[in-house]
């Protein structure tokens, strides 16, 4: 029998026949187990057991809305610090940390736990791309 292009199709018919598509079937959810536990085990990896030292501020702890976002930075603390909707996030040694307050007590959280816009730059884009005239700094 020749099909398209004139190629024989006698043996691909073996590909599609139920015992042989269920194995790739099956093959194809264990590889894609397997990954999901892999890349759940790198967001734990990505966690820190160390607590943040307190955060020290050159000035008044104000914060400056970041334009056409709902986020906040503060420029006068001495680590990129940042505020959305009543939760601070913090990078301290390679690691991002969540809490309430900015007393803490912070929590190790992973990337994917971040706001959109911080997911995706370094830590301290925000302040060395922010607008000089736009900061509030007192």
């Amino acid at each position: 029998m020749r099909g398209i292009l004139g190629v024989r199709t006698q043996g691909v018919k073996g590909l599609f026949c139920l015992p042989v598509f269920s194995a790739w079937i099956f093959a194809f959810f264990l590889m894609l187990a397997a990954g999901c536990q892999s890349a759940e085990t790198a967001h734990t990896a990505d966690l820190s057991d160390e607590t943040p030292t307190p955060i020290r501020f050159d000035a008044r702890p104000v914060p400056t809305l970041l334009p056409r976002t709902n986020l906040y930075l503060f420029f006068s603390s001495d680590r990129p610090l940042y505020y959305r909707e009543g939760e601070y996030f913090q990078y301290w040694h390679k690691h991002w940390f969540a809490a309430d307050d900015l007393r803490g007590p912070w929590n190790p959280i992973t990337p994917y736990q971040l706001p959109d816009l911080l997911q995706s730059v370094p830590p301290d884009y925000y302040y060395d791309n922010f607008p000089y005239k736009l900061r509030k700094e007192n």
